[in-house]
């Protein structure tokens, strides 16, 4: 059985941090979005009539895997859902495994935009290198530059605030964050642990990996995300060159540029 300890490492691990940067600007019937982070870039555009959503167009600019620009077709399922200010309340609403992962997120996000009455928002996403096994990492999110969330974190566990202590990142992260914060503090808090799961990704040399077909590590990833589920995973391969380093360079973020 194939586990993600096979994957070949990053020799640069521990020597940086994992970046994600979202902006959503919205004008009359309209949410501009996107996305990008060490693993993807995806815009998307989403339009209304000011009580639901009457178009979807995405863009999957840089991808892990030659399937996920299919993912477009599934986001188009969410024209209709009315406009909310809650994303989680989106949520049942809609084909979550059919969906990339992270595409879905971004055109939910931009659909509670649409409902704020400020033009732009961004959303800045820092999760440090885990060092070791047993100092915690800090992992934090900013709204236009106000840092909104500050977590010490260890092996998917938040180790502070004191208040927030042993709170979990993964399964069962939904539930106490729900319920510990409301309005954009929530918000915020999804996108952190969203942007949270991602950085593990920057442990291993994803680029080593051009070529290889998803299905070699069925046993352990099948169904979590769009190029992992079926019929994708049967035909899905890496794409080459696919990744991005920055740590030194946020600035960066949102150019969707080729530069390494």
């Amino acid at each position: 059985m194939s586990t993600v300890e096979d994957y070949p490492k990053n020799p640069n691990y521990g020597q940086g941090c994992y970046r994600r940067r979202i902006r959503l600007f919205s004008e009359p019937g309209r949410v501009y979005a996107e996305l990008e982070d060490t693993n993807h870039g995806f815009r998307c555009t989403i339009s209304h009539d000011g009580e639901k959503v009457t178009d979807i167009h995405s863009e999957t600019l840089r991808i892990p895997f030659d399937t996920c620009p299919g993912a477009v077709t599934p986001l188009r399922k969410l024209i209709g859902l009315p406009l909310c200010d809650d994303v989680q309340a989106l949520i049942p609403l809609t084909d979550a495994p059919s969906n990339c992962t992270h595409l879905l997120d971004l055109a939910l996000l931009a659909i509670r935009h649409s409902k704020r009455t400020q033009q732009e928002l961004i959303y800045d996403i820092c999760v440090a290198d885990q060092l070791d096994d047993v100092s915690p990492a800090a992992a934090e999110v900013y709204a236009n530059g106000v840092l909104i969330h500050c977590w010490q974190t260890l092996h998917w566990e938040i180790t502070g605030p004191e208040a927030l202590q042993g709170k979990v990142l993964y399964k069962g992260f939904s539930k106490w964050a729900s319920e510990q914060f409301n309005g954009d503090q929530r918000e915020a808090a999804f996108v952190l642990q969203k942007g949270y799961f991602v950085a593990s990704a920057r442990r291993y040399n994803i680029d080593a990996q051009a070529g290889q077909p998803a299905n070699d590590h069925r046993d352990v990833m099948l169904g979590v995300c769009f190029s992992y589920s079926a019929p994708q995973i049967d035909v899905a391969r890496r794409t080459a060159n696919s990744t991005r380093d920055f740590s030194n360079a946020p600035e960066r973020l949102l150019k969707f540029q080729d530069a390494r």
